[in-house]
């Protein structure tokens, strides 16, 4: 059974009348003045007899300067089970504000948490910490003030009931102050705490101010951690925050002296608990769950191995720094106690030497390992021992392994998804040797208390203040746009950027709007809420596509309702943006528009991904598409996502793929997420999928011929449509029909690509005219029946382009001139005019 602990709350300044308080105060500081007073009379009186006694009290004075706000009891020394008074944890300052609005609740009335608020928000941590949330503190304090009104009348509390409340709320904030590494209960514990009390005057005035208790909690830190970095500098890495820095001395024997000097080891390697103790190692948030089998695998008698496997960034050093901190404290199962935790770096182990040397250093090595029986043993990358899996390195490998089997000592090993899936489980003696821990990214909530400590040190360095909604910005945006790296180190590059923009601008404060611009410049994507020339594109985004796509009405009105949905904000923001399904005939459009929707979205044409999905016919394309099981080929459409997971991806034959392959995004159009053969996730919710298809072209065209109305087109096209893919998978996706272009479209199409040209022409001082007549050849000859308007391009360029770029380089078209296209006997004249 677990120790049980009954938690109760008694102070004795509560318990005395008002008077009785004031009395005692004003006793205490007549006592402290008159020892003052004679400490100052004894060390000036010039006599040896009376200056003893004067230092003395000199040294008790400023003991008790030092320690005044100290508690009773330190959080350090909290009994693990029996009747524990939690007021015994608490500061002086906290109980005084607890002191003070319980004495205001009772004579005057009005809601104790709401008096409590008052008193504990003039202190300067939570000043502060209300300024990082962008809460105004005067405006605050206002509203504060008039809730208290309000709470005279309409609430009543009795002594016990302030009691009840005061001993929840202390024992809250004690959790608070235990999570933060806190000595005991301060002010800025308390004011976190009461947010968790869930009373609805309390949430009334924190919503009023959109203050969450969680990033309240957070914001705190700021105050707590520059109070306790008061009287020396704020550590330069995230490892200061764990431990307090003194010198770093290389420490090889353990405290029963029975470990031996390790020369060799020491020589190739870098202790982790010499730098856990020098505040370089040790700081980590999360991985509760991988450090708790870390312990257990390392404490095993048998095959004590880990192997750690993760992407860069997941989080597999900070683990292993977060053991070395753990054993200086004496806070790991007794089989690790009194360990030092060694990387052994594998390069400069293996360098400039040749095999039968590199072999010596290894048996070398290991043999003073097992000589000093104190040892962990880490070595990172540990792949690349069988990276090239050549004679000479499985020599090394051999040499190694059969060390690490012996169960002789504890050994951490890390990889990466793709290199253990290569070069680690296709050798079984190799993958044997370990246990294998799967090491993730951390969350976004984790993220985000990473970097409240990182902004401490950014704001030393860069010296503009951060925001918590900055930071908060930072890791969403990070998280939903920049993929490519994991958390939290994507979110510090982007906090980095703008920090470094903000301080060339000469801002002296980083907020979200700050993050957003920074962002949007990297992505080229629209991130903020609309603004009035955004939100006017967006209602008229049908006249902006037309102006490069003629015809399609309903798909137009399609797509440009999904991106209104999307940039208001009511998207349901679990699948993509979008999933469509274009089908229609060859040369009608489909990929014309979805070049039109990848510019307006995402800025440019260039991000449109796409895929020939007659490719991925057969089942083994399955793999070439999320990538094989050995990891010897990746994925080509979860790596064109972790590289531009903001894009549009263009499914091209969408009905021609493999049906396994068309299950795949079954998963997509809901969750819009995809894991891919090394377990990294590819996100598609920033992304516009468009899948086409040719099925059902000559039916489409029939019954438009027939003079048939394209919605009632549409739907009997999707009940034939179930013959190409499943119900389930329609059913995800938006399917419009792309109806035949008439002569007079492609005539207008036409009209657009000369423009075009003509555009180009004008960038070289040259003008260009088109006459109807040519217009209409060029339009003739472009169209075909089976593909639509594809030919177009091909017979301008062919009867334009190739005729002006030889006039252009033999002079006779220059700068200044104007070329005239017109019909004559039939076919086209080019005839150049010089001005």
């Amino acid at each position: 059974m677990e120790p049980v602990k009954e938690f109760y709350f008694k102070e004795p300044l509560l318990e005395m009348p008002m008077v009785s308080r004031k009395a005692i105060s004003f006793i205490t500081a007549v006592w402290s003045v008159i020892l003052v007073a004679a400490a100052a009379t004894f060390l000036l009186s010039g006599t040896a007899k009376l200056f003893w006694p004067g230092l003395l009290i000199s040294l008790y004075l400023t003991h008790r300067l030092f320690h005044f706000n100290d508690a009773k009891l330190l959080l350090s020394k909290v009994p693990l089970s029996g009747k524990i008074n939690t007021a015994d944890y608490l500061n002086r300052q906290s109980v005084k504000a607890i002191t003070l609005a319980s004495d205001r609740s009772l004579l005057f009335g009005g809601d104790f948490s709401l008096h409590l608020i008052s008193e504990l928000s003039q202190s300067k941590e939570v000043r502060e910490a209300l300024l990082r949330l962008d809460v105004n503190y005067d405006e605050f304090r206002e509203k504060l003030g008039e809730h208290l009104k309000k709470s005279v009348s309409e609430t009543k509390q009795s002594h016990n009931d302030i009691i009840l409340k005061i001993r929840n709320l202390a024992l809250s904030a004690i959790n608070l102050s235990l999570k933060g590494g806190g000595k005991y209960v301060d002010d800025s514990d308390l004011f976190a705490a009461i947010g968790d009390l869930k009373e609805e005057s309390v949430e009334k005035i924190f919503n009023l101010f959109q203050i969450d208790s969680d990033n309240l909690e957070r914001a705190l830190i700021f105050g707590r951690f520059r109070r306790r970095f008061f009287w020396h500098r704020l550590p330069t890495s995230l490892g200061g925050f764990v431990n307090q820095p003194y010198k770093l001395r290389h420490r090889i024997m353990n405290r029963a002296w029975t470990a031996r000097p390790t020369p060799m080891l020491d020589l190739f390697g870098v202790d982790f608990t010499d730098m856990a103790r020098a505040s370089m190692a040790g700081f980590l948030v999360g991985h509760e769950k991988e450090y708790d089998r870390i312990l257990d695998i390392l404490s095993r008698p048998n095959q004590p191995n880990a192997l750690l496997i993760g992407e860069a960034g997941a989080g597999k050093e900070a683990l292993v720094g977060h053991l070395a901190y753990e054993i200086i404290h004496d806070k790991v199962p007794p089989q690790l106690f009194d360990k030092r935790l060694v990387t052994l770096d594998l390069n400069s182990l293996l360098a400039g030497a040749d095999v039968p040397e590199q072999q010596a250093r290894i048996k070398k090595i290991f043999e003073e390992i097992n000589r000093a029986g104190n040892i962990i043993l880490y070595i990172p990358d540990i792949h690349n021992l069988s990276r090239t899996a050549g004679r000479y390195e499985l020599n090394i490998i051999n040499t190694i392994i059969p060390f690490i089997l012996s169960n002789d000592f504890p050994t951490i090993g890390s990889t990466y998804p793709k290199e253990s899936k290569q070069f680690i489980e296709s050798q079984s003696s190799f993958a044997q040797a370990f246990q294998f821990i799967q090491v993730d990214e951390i969350t976004p909530s984790e993220a985000e208390l990473v970097l409240t400590y990182d902004s401490l040190i950014l704001e030393e360095q860069y010296k503009v203040k951060i925001t918590y909604g900055a930071i908060k910005k930072a890791v969403e945006v990070a998280y939903k746009y920049f993929r490519q790296r994991l958390l939290p180190s994507s979110a510090d590059d982007l906090l980095k950027e703008a920090l470094a923009e903000a301080a060339h601008c000469g801002d002296k404060a980083l907020s979200a709007d700050d993050i957003i611009a920074i962002a949007e410049k990297r992505t080229n994507v629209p991130l903020k809420e609309a603004g009035y020339k955004e939100r006017e594109k967006l209602l008229h985004l049908e006249e902006l596509i037309h102006e490069r796509l003629i015809d399609q009405e309903a798909a137009v009105s399609a797509v440009s309702k999904i991106l209104r949905e999307y940039r208001s904000g009511l998207a349901s923001g679990k699948g993509p943006i979008g999933s469509f399904l274009f089908v229609g005939p060859t040369g009608v459009g489909k990929t014309e528009l979805s070049k039109i929707l990848a510019k307006i979205q995402f800025g440019s044409e260039d991000m449109m991904v796409r895929f020939d999905m007659s490719e991925y016919q057969d089942k083994a394309s399955f793999y070439r598409f999320i990538g094989s099981p050995d990891g010897e080929i990746t994925g080509a459409l979860t790596d064109a996502v972790l590289q531009k997971p903001y894009a549009l991806i263009l499914l091209d034959e969408f009905e021609k793929a493999h049906p396994d392959v068309l299950n795949l995004f079954l998963q997509v159009f809901d969750d819009g997420r995809l894991t891919d053969n090394l377990g990294r996730m590819a996100d598609f919710k920033n992304t516009i999928i468009i899948a086409t298809s040719n099925a059902e072209s000559n039916f489409i065209k029939e019954e438009i011929d027939k003079g048939r109305i394209m919605e009632s087109v549409a739907e009997e096209l999707k009940k034939r449509l179930i013959h190409y893919f499943k119900p389930e998978l329609l059913n995800r996706m938006q399917t419009i029909v792309f109806k035949n272009l008439s002569m007079e479209d492609i005539i207008k199409i036409t009209g657009l690509l000369m423009n075009d040209l003509g555009q180009t022409l004008a960038k070289q001082g040259i003008k260009m005219k088109v006459e109807d007549g040519a217009l209409r050849k060029i339009a003739e000859l472009g169209f075909s029946p089976a593909y639509g308007a594809r030919p177009l391009r091909g017979v301008i360029s062919n009867h334009i382009k190739s005729p002006l770029s030889e006039m252009i380089l033999k002079g006779e078209i220059s700068r200044g001139g104007e070329v005239i296209i017109s019909l004559k006997d039939g076919g086209i004249k080019i005839a150049a005019l010089i001005r």
